[in-house]
């Protein structure tokens, strides 16, 4: 279980939704008694659909996907100086290894971008 802040924001995305009747936040899995895994995924596969069109709409080459955003937020949070004890929580890792593991992948692409802007100026 994560425990954070309740925001201003977050009420916003709440408030769109008509009051759940279910054990969830929002109203994903609807009717109890079906497969809720695979309900759950099949909502994540229609998300990052909808995420990649949207993408593709405002001209972003990077396919947007509900992983991108944790690797953004992870990225964002590093680049903060956001210890990594707390990156590793607000991720729900169960070790800070698999924090270090996962924010390994995303300093490749920094070098690469940092490389494509010393390439563009040569």
């Amino acid at each position: 279980m994560l425990i954070i802040e309740w925001t201003e924001e977050m009420q916003m995305i709440l408030d769109k939704y008509p009051e759940n009747s279910t054990d969830y936040l929002l109203p994903i899995i609807k009717n109890k008694g079906t497969n809720e895994r695979y309900t759950y995924r099949n909502v994540g596969y229609n998300i990052n659909h909808n995420l990649k069109t949207i993408a593709r709409k405002i001209g972003i080459s990077i396919p947007l996907t509900l992983y991108v955003a944790r690797h953004s937020w992870a990225s964002a949070a590093k680049a903060k100086g956001i210890p990594l004890s707390v990156i590793s929580e607000g991720m729900g890792h169960d070790s800070e290894t698999t924090t270090q593991i996962y924010l390994a992948s995303l300093d490749t692409s920094v070098v690469d971008k940092a490389n494509s802007l010393i390439l563009s100026s040569l």
